[in-house]
């Protein structure tokens, strides 16, 4: 933990705390910019993206909740939330990431570290977030990168405080992220976006996120 004295005080008796966590830090100018990257970067690197997209957005915060596979998946999650639901965007990343990527806290990401005491502030302002109907706020429950074939997944058990604010509250929106070459040179993007509007826990949840993730496996076929 970081602990600082307040340089007002003589002797130095009283310690301020500084946060354990990397909180979001929004400045106009990088999420616009990260706004558009997104976008300029997927177009770049894939063909084309197919969208199954079975959501209509309501006047509630979102929690979006994804795969977790690659570099690219802040850029797909903030590429959805400019398409459909145009919030405050906001990712939760491992804090050694972000430290290494600071630039992407003025964007809307924040820290979590594992194991660790301040992993309870990170859920806690995770959970804060979620209270503000302006907010869409991002997660990966796998906790870590895995390989994209590799499922099903997995759910820490951080995401039963996340849920705590009930689901009444918030709009639950899972995505799936799928990437496939068939006949081209680039890959093509699928991005799979359906509502959670069952029980807000968190085995229920992954069993039917993961129903969700095989069916649009299943379902992957190119399209002409």
């Amino acid at each position: 933990m970081n602990i600082m004295i307040h340089p007002e005080h003589p002797g130095g008796n009283y310690i301020k705390r500084k946060s354990d966590m990397i909180k979001a830090n929004h400045k106009p100018f990088f999420v616009w910019f990260f706004k558009l990257y997104s976008k300029y970067m997927i177009k770049k690197h894939f063909h084309t993206v197919y969208w199954k997209n079975e959501v209509t957005p309501k006047d509630k915060p979102v929690l979006l909740v994804g795969n977790h596979f690659s570099w690219w998946d802040g850029f797909f999650a903030n590429h959805i939330n400019h398409e459909i639901f145009q919030k405050k965007f906001h990712v939760m990343m491992l804090e050694k990431q972000l430290e290494n990527r600071m630039f992407l806290n003025k964007a809307g990401a924040y820290s979590i570290r594992r194991n660790s005491r301040s992993a309870v502030e990170s859920l806690n302002y995770t959970r804060e977030l979620l209270t503000k109907n302006e907010n869409l706020v991002t997660v990966y429950p796998q906790g870590k990168f895995y390989s994209i074939y590799k499922h099903p997944f997995t759910f820490e058990n951080g995401m039963n405080t996340v849920l705590s604010s009930g689901q009444d509250k918030l709009q639950i929106v899972f995505y799936a992220a799928l990437v496939d070459y068939f006949s081209h040179k680039k890959p093509a993007l699928t991005l799979g976006i359906k509502e959670y509007d069952g029980n807000p826990e968190m085995k229920e949840m992954e069993n039917e996120y993961n129903l969700f993730f095989e069916k649009l496996v299943y379902e992957q076929d190119e399209s002409e």
